[in-house]
């Protein structure tokens, strides 16, 4: 079954997993705010994106994605690609560990790396998949004792996670690295004009250039990403308690009823009922 998660990277329940077989895929950059993600990879030819790096994933590897990365999967060829994909709420994982063991921990990189890889041995890779096909039918079922063996599956699959250790040399990346000083420079700029002008002048470009190696890459344009990114700044002030008006300047949108459009249409609610929604 395939699921399709919302753009924006909002998720309505605390998990969601789902075991998932295609010939293409081509996620648009996204992150979770509140939600931690795994990705075991089974089989594909495919190359995983953060912000700063580009590289092509092996079957087998199992990538932790910390809540608030972005990131994005994208299929090279027509073979079958094959993965299961759980994303669980930080919260939950909180609730799960204990004073001695904190199921988070697999999470957490060293601070040079954006997402940690596992590549696990095929006892782990068998065990792995057996949770999660049990995980996976529980969440429709609202029978009684079923919240229980979820949080055990849970529990059984984050323990094991946690047991393998990240890879010491990941794989190459890809990415040129001009295209990493363009995404640190809208980083550090979201709230200034970010025109094509403005990235032609920083970085001695033709625009129409930077743009198109710019989406080769990331699969986004420049533009697209930077609204994207926009958005998901503003929601960060929305919940911190900042009124409207202050985070439509904070976010680089100038334009207030531009902002309070584009952000209905890529949240599907409006800034305001965004914020009281968080507040209560």
């Amino acid at each position: 079954m395939i699921i399709d998660l919302p753009l924006d990277g909002t998720l309505p329940t605390d998990i969601v997993c789902s075991h998932n077989r295609s010939r293409h895929h081509d996620s648009p950059f996204h992150q979770h705010s509140d939600h931690i993600e795994l990705i075991l990879f089974i089989s594909g030819d495919v190359t995983f994106y953060t912000p700063h790096k580009a590289f092509p994933v092996k079957p087998g590897y199992l990538i932790a994605i910390p809540n608030g990365v972005w990131h994005r999967v994208v299929t090279k060829s027509a073979d079958p690609y094959e993965r299961i994909f759980l994303n669980i709420k930080v919260s939950l994982i909180n609730e799960l560990s204990t004073s001695r063991t904190n199921l988070f921990n697999c999470f957490k990189t060293d601070g040079t790396d954006e997402v940690n890889i596992f590549k696990p041995n095929q006892d782990f890779i068998d065990d792995y998949i057996s949770f999660c096909d049990q995980l996976i039918p529980s969440l429709d079922k609202c029978d009684f004792g079923n919240d229980v063996r979820q949080r055990i599956l849970l529990a059984q699959i984050l323990l094991i996670a946690n047991e393998v250790h990240p890879v010491k040399d990941q794989p190459k990346n890809i990415m040129p690295p001009f295209l990493e000083k363009v995404t640190s420079f809208i980083d550090n700029n979201l709230a200034k004009n970010l025109s094509l002008s403005s990235f032609a002048n920083e970085f001695f470009m033709n625009p129409n250039y930077l743009d198109r190696s710019f989406k080769k890459y990331t699969g986004l344009s420049i533009h697209r990403y930077v609204i994207e990114k926009r958005i998901e700044l503003a929601k960060q002030l929305l919940r911190d308690g900042h009124n409207v008006t202050t985070v439509c300047e904070q976010s680089g949108f100038g334009n207030y009823s531009n902002f309070i459009r584009t952000f209905n249409t890529c949240v599907g609610t409006s800034p305001g009922k965004y914020k009281k929604k968080y507040q209560k």
